[in-house]
C-alpha cells in the first residue's frame, strides 16, 4: 500500500492535534510551521478531515482546530479514508469491462484483492490515533535522551 503526501500530512496533522491535548486548539499557522506543511496544502487536507468529521474548527483569535472526538475513538482507517479515499479501489477490475477470455482470471484477482482489503481494513481499524500519538511521544523521548560523546 502506498501513501500519498496528502495521507502523510493528514496523519501528521491528526497526531499533532492529539498531542495538543483535549480542548486545546491549533491554528493553521501553528500546524503549518510545526509539521512543515505548505499552507495551501494544509488547507486542502484540513478540509478533507473536517468533511469526514474528524476535526472541528473554532473561529476567532483563540480559535483553531481540534479533534472532533477523543483520539481513542479515531482509527487510522478513518484518517486514511478521509485523506485518500477507499483502500485498493477495484473499479478497473470490473469483469464486464474486460474481454471474455480474461473474466475468470480477473474475478480470481478480485477475490485476492478483496481478501487483502479486508485484512488491511481490520489492521488499520485496530490502530487508533491515541496509539499513533503514543508512539510519537516515545520516539521524541528517545531523541531527548540521546547524548553524544
Amino acid at each position: 500500500m502506498r501513501f500519498s503526501k496528502t495521507t502523510d500530512y493528514a496523519v501528521r496533522i491528526m497526531v499533532a492535534l492529539a498531542l495538543a491535548g483535549e480542548g486545546q486548539r491549533l491554528s493553521l499557522q501553528t500546524l503549518s510551521r510545526r509539521e512543515r506543511i505548505p499552507r495551501k496544502f494544509l488547507e486542502h487536507v484540513i478540509r478533507s478531515l473536517r468533511e469526514a468529521d474528524l476535526i472541528r474548527s473554532s473561529p476567532g483569535p483563540k480559535g483553531g482546530y481540534q479533534l472532533a472526538q477523543p483520539p481513542e475513538y479515531i482509527s487510522l482507517a478513518q484518517i486514511l479514508l478521509a485523506a485518500q479515499g477507499p483502500f485498493l479501489p477495484m473499479d478497473r477490475l470490473d469483469p464486464d469491462k474486460v474481454p471474455p477470455h480474461l473474466r475468470d482470471p480477473v474475478e480470481r484477482l478480485r477475490l485476492v484483492i478483496d481478501g487483502i482489503r479486508t485484512f488491511a481494513r481490520q489492521q488499520l481499524t485496530s490502530i487508533t490515533l491515541a496509539d499513533l500519538a503514543q508512539v510519537r511521544e516515545v520516539d521524541e523521548a528517545h531523541k531527548a535522551l540521546m547524548y553524544y560523546i
